[in-house]
């Protein structure tokens, strides 16, 4: 059978028939003449037409169904009958199959002919002969096509200009192994230079072919791969789906655009099944097809021509999709090294079995020895607790009179362990009940030996005997732990007390504050309240300059044992910082929390430093709050007293403040979270608002400008202004989720408005400006919209940009390339410079209002303005007065020379329906 295209000549040229001799064509004549008669003398012509249908031979032709099978047998009929009426004797079959079923029937060799794609024929040559006698030419574009290409295209203003700009970018295909839904497009962008595994993203949707297109409309991906054919169907149907190829799309001869390689279509291929000489018939039948022909008509296809070269098809699968590595292609092309290979490694293990059974011996000897030699103290012992082995290391534990003498005794004999839930003597029948198999358990004990008290670490493990080494044994091996209990101590108090004073640091206050209710006995029975005393010494630093750091220190250490000695025996003490003190206190039913701070004020006064330094007096700052033996949230109640002491410090020092609910700083912090909770519901049950407000140009051939304000509606349904909403946003970070909803409204709007209805203008937050993700979002977000950039114009406020000057450089050039504009906010109100002014080098600079409304009584004001002015003309920048609420101030703005002008006196902010 031929194998390539010079065969398929040759077959097809010896097969063309030549002249007969004389005296062939005599007996063949009257044979014919012979089998006529029979016809006649047997019956009907229609029988006749019955029996030679019934004896022809079966060719079966596999069809790819890839739109179901009774499309492939509508489709593809006509043909087998056309080559059957040329092929007398045999009865061409159309077997449609989906494309593993297909597969399968080729490798069973049950195909005489295939018809499928190019991608599997490709496969299949690989799995089996198979050849190709035709190529495919369909109709497509005014022409008759034998290739076919694909196109990778993306939606009209995402700047993707050429197939290196996908880089970074979300690509969609059908599956990754389409050749011309991904494949080809993947070839195209290695061509372009794109590390295709690393440097883009795929996104597989599966058929049909509009899946790829949506997944691009609706911003999952930023490019997609399909057919080309499919491209131009789709355009033509939906011509206003903005979607165009990525970089030059046009080949020379071929029809659609295309930026991709061209592969051939489908091949009509004959399998090695196929009757001698009857491929070569089948290939120039299949040629010789007039576009006219009824096969033709009902395939849907312009004919055939002399097949293609496939090797680019092939080329494409080896790169994209290599075939998988499997244990039977290694058995059938390695079997010979294989058995090589298990014949070496036989002969190693079994010399290593006999290396391992000499090395046994001298591996337990050396084991034994490194037993021995452990640091740590290690017994070995049988399940009943006597001693099989002991090291040198665990002589320190055992009984003194016992050293050297530990073999075959009991574990409880040699050793006088004592375990906390033990009975007081050794039980090693209670440590191996603490032991499951192959486990090992860690206890804490206690070892007394000549009068000394160790602390230790008992570890226990059990050591499971196989075959005939005989019972379980236990390794119990223990590790001398008092240094570290000891160091592990003082690291818990210097954690939890303060090293200058000794007393509780503050953390560990917080921890004695968050325990299960301090205001109760340890019978858990309720007792009275208790106070919490916050002291701030008056004063300190002035000690600390005039005196030196370490008087201060003396005084700080002195006074916390005063405290020790004069506080009673349940008060506990607390250094809260450099010079601040918490004392919390039991309260009597006799006594007051005033009461009490009043006495620690007391105690105060009368300190006294036993030395040259007696003169000193101490005075202090005491607030103090009470805490309810029912009160849940007692730790919170020392910011309650910091507070109390905080306004005793206002009031000039010295004297104590109790608590009180209705302190101004607590209202305006409930206040703040009050204001956070509702800006929080507003977002979460969808309750912003937008509206615009125009700034009009002052030549009427320049476009209008929208700037987009929030606004927020309150529960009750009042529409409310952001301002007292701002701060606590940026505070709590939430301006940047305010912002990214403003962006993609404003886009949504400004979608569905005509392009002479001017450019939207977005303030943007300090924190928006500081986020590394903004930039990203503002790309999808006018992508997804369909909306020109040069409509669009961000602004930032001058506070924002001088605070984070090199962020705001960064997000302005990155929007500019884009294609959207920058504006400067409040221009002249802060801070900022005419050189931060020409750093930014903003395309709109808006003078700040403050000055506008100055500019009839301030000459310092107009002349501030007009230099802005004449500044951003130089600059090539436009110019916004801000606040124009009168005629005398827009006359004013006009002759400096401003471009446009924002204010009540031209329009008042409208809301806006959201689209």
């Amino acid at each position: 059978m031929p194998r390539n295209g010079k065969d398929w000549l040759q077959m097809m040229s010896a097969r063309v028939p030549g002249r007969l001799p004389i005296n062939t064509v005599v007996p063949r004549l009257l044979v014919a003449a012979i089998v006529c008669l029979a016809v006649i003398v047997a019956g009907p012509a229609e029988a006749q037409s019955a029996g030679t249908e019934k004896s022809a031979t079966p060719i079966h032709v596999g069809v790819l169904a890839y739109a179901g099978k009774d499309e492939a047998i509508n489709r593809w009929q006509a043909t087998a009958d056309y080559l059957s009426e040329r092929n007398p004797g045999y009865r061409f079959e159309i077997v449609p199959l989906f494309l593993s079923e297909l597969r399968h029937a080729f490798v069973q060799g049950r195909l005489d002919f295939v018809l499928t794609q190019s991608l599997q024929y490709s496969e299949l040559s690989r799995l089996g002969a198979i050849w190709p006698l035709a190529t495919l030419v369909v109709r497509g574009n005014g022409g008759e096509l034998e290739q076919f290409g694909a196109v990778v295209f993306t939606r009209q203003g995402t700047g993707f200009a050429a197939l290196d700009d996908l880089v970074g970018t979300r690509i969609a295909g059908t599956s990754p192994n389409a050749l011309g839904g991904w494949l080809l497009g993947m070839q195209a962008l290695e061509n372009a230079g794109l590390d295709v595994e690393h440097e883009i993203t795929p996104i597989f949707t599966g058929l049909p072919l509009e899946a790829v297109v949506d997944a691009v409309l609706d911003g999952r991906a930023h490019a997609g791969v399909v057919r080309a054919s499919f491209f131009q169907r789709y355009l033509e149907a939906y011509p206003d789906s903005r979607l165009i190829p990525v970089g030059e799309a046009k080949r020379e001869g071929f029809p659609y655009p295309s930026n991709t390689p061209l592969v051939p279509e489908w091949p009509f291929a004959a399998t090695e099944r196929a009757p001698d000489g009857l491929a070569a018939r089948v290939a120039r039948q299949l040629i010789a097809m007039p576009a006219q022909a009824s096969a033709a008509e009902q395939a849907r296809i312009a004919g055939w021509r002399t097949p293609l070269d496939y090797s680019i098809v092939d080329r494409l699968h080896d790169k994209w999709l290599p075939d998988p590595v499997s244990l039977g292609s290694l058995l059938r092309h390695f079997w010979h090294y294989l058995v090589l290979i298990l014949a070496v490694v036989l002969a190693l293990f079994a010399w290593q079995a006999r290396r391992a059974t000499r090395r046994l011996g001298a591996e337990k000897r050396r084991l034994r020895r490194a037993f021995s030699g452990l640091h740590t103290g290690a017994v070995l012992t049988d399940t009943e607790g006597r001693i099989l082995l002991t090291n040198h290391a665990v002589e320190a534990f055992a009984h003194p009179e016992l050293t050297g003498q530990l073999a075959g005794r009991a574990f409880c004999d040699a050793f006088n362990l004592q375990i906390d839930g033990l009975s007081p003597q050794c039980a090693f029948g209670d440590l191996v009940e603490r032991v499951e198999t192959r486990e090992t358990q860690s206890i804490d004990g206690v070892i007394e030996r000549d009068n000394q008290r160790l602390d230790v670490n008992v570890k226990i493990s059990r050591l499971e005997a196989h075959g005939d080494e005989g019972d379980s044994q236990l390794l119990v091996s223990m590790l001398d732990v008092t240094d570290l209990r000891s160091a592990n101590a003082l690291l818990t108090y210097r954690a939890t007390h303060d090293r200058l004073t000794g007393v509780l640091n503050r953390e560990a206050m917080e921890e004695f504050l968050s325990q299960a209710m301090p205001g109760k006995t340890p019978r858990n029975e309720p007792t009275h309240a208790s106070c919490l005393v916050w002291i701030d010494l008056d004063e300190f630093r002035l000690l600390n300059e005039i005196g030196s750091r370490e008087l201060g220190d003396r005084i700080l250490a002195s006074l916390a044992s005063h405290f020790s000695l004069e506080l009673p025996s349940d008060a506990v003490l607390a250094r809260m910082g450099v010079d601040e003190f918490v004392i919390w206190m039991p309260l009597s039913s006799r006594d007051t929390c005033t009461l009490v701070a009043r006495e620690v004020l007391e105690i105060i006064h009368a300190f006294r430093l036993p030395d040259e330094h007696e003169h000193l007096r101490l005075k202090a700052s005491v607030g103090v709050t009470r805490i309810d033996s029912d009160d849940l949230l007692a730790s919170r109640r020392l910011e309650d007293a910091e507070r109390a002491c905080q306004s005793a410090q206002r009031l000039g020092g010295d004297r104590v403040v109790q608590f009180s609910g209705e302190d101004t700083e607590l209202l305006e912090r409930e206040q703040q979270i009050e204001r956070y909770n509702a800006l929080r519901a507003a977002i979460a049950e969808d309750r912003l608002d937008l509206a615009a407000q125009r700034i009009a140009p002052v030549d009427p051939a320049r476009g209008v400008i929208h700037e987009m304000l929030l606004r927020v509606t309150d529960a009750d349904g009042r529409m409310r202004f952001p301002s007292e909403y701002i701060e606590i946003a940026e505070k709590h970070h939430a301006m940047g989720e305010i912002d990214r909803w403003v962006i993609r409204q404003s886009c949504r709007w400004l979608s569905q408005q005509p392009a002479e209805a001017g450019t939207v203008s977005i303030n943007l937050s300090g924190h928006s400006v500081q986020d590394p993700e903004m930039l990203e979002f503002i790309r999808q977000a006018l992508g997804e919209s369909g909306v020109d950039p040069a409509r669009v114009i961000f602004e930032i406020t001058e506070t924002a940009a001088i605070l984070n000057l090199d962020q705001a450089e960064r997000l302005i050039g990155a929007m500019r390339r884009i294609g959207c504009r920058f504006a400067l906010d409040d221009f002249g109100g802060g801070f900022l410079s005419f050189e931060y002014l020409r750093r930014l080098n903003p395309d709109i600079v808006k003078i700040d209002g403050r000055l506008i409304d100055d500019l009839s009584h301030d000459p310092v004001a107009a002349v501030i303005v007009s230099a802005i002015a004449q500044v951003s003309r130089v600059m090539g920048a436009q110019t916004v007065a801000e606040w124009v609420e009168t005629d005398d101030q827009y006359r004013k703005v006009v002759d400096v020379g401003v471009d446009y002008v924002q204010g009540f006196l031209l329009h008042r902010p409208t809301p806006l329906t959201r689209p």
